[in-house]
């Protein structure tokens, strides 16, 4: 996994520095958690709460990720393609004094920046929303 804004696309960077500028403007603070994922290490992710904790923790130890407790053996992925594997998506975390945040109603004033500057934001999706994801958003056919 991968934070650096330069592992996306020159696209996805460009949207990135628009996103960050108008963050910057509102005073909201955050940080990325992610940018590139591999898929291997997609598919480890996709397999938490899904499969048994040895596989998981051998696909965990495939995609150089630390193994996990069987009680963080839940979902946190639902997709095995993610936009992520195409560095085409980032990931934020709100801060709130300094400290990571994830009520999502910290989120609210980022989805609107994202969706103001191209992006499609995971909290505007009607199903299986999430708050802190920013994806290229996909071109109209």
């Amino acid at each position: 996994m991968s934070r650096k804004i330069e592992d996306l696309t020159p696209e996805m960077q460009s949207l990135y520095h628009l996103f960050k500028n108008k963050m910057d403007e509102s005073g909201l603070s955050f940080i990325v958690t992610t940018t590139y994922r591999p898929q291997l290490e997609q598919d480890a992710l996709y397999s938490q709460g899904r499969a048994t904790l040895d596989i998981v923790n051998m696909m965990r130890k495939k995609a150089n990720l630390a193994p996990i407790t069987k009680d963080q053996n839940f979902k946190v992925t639902w997709t095995r393609k993610s936009r992520h594997t195409d560095r085409e998506a980032f990931d934020i975390a709100i801060l709130k004094d300094g400290k990571i945040t994830w009520n999502p109603a910290n989120y609210l004033e980022a989805v609107k920046i994202g969706k103001s500057v191209g992006l499609d934001a995971g909290g505007a999706w009607t199903k299986n929303k999430d708050y802190p994801h920013f994806e290229k958003a996909k071109e109209a056919k």
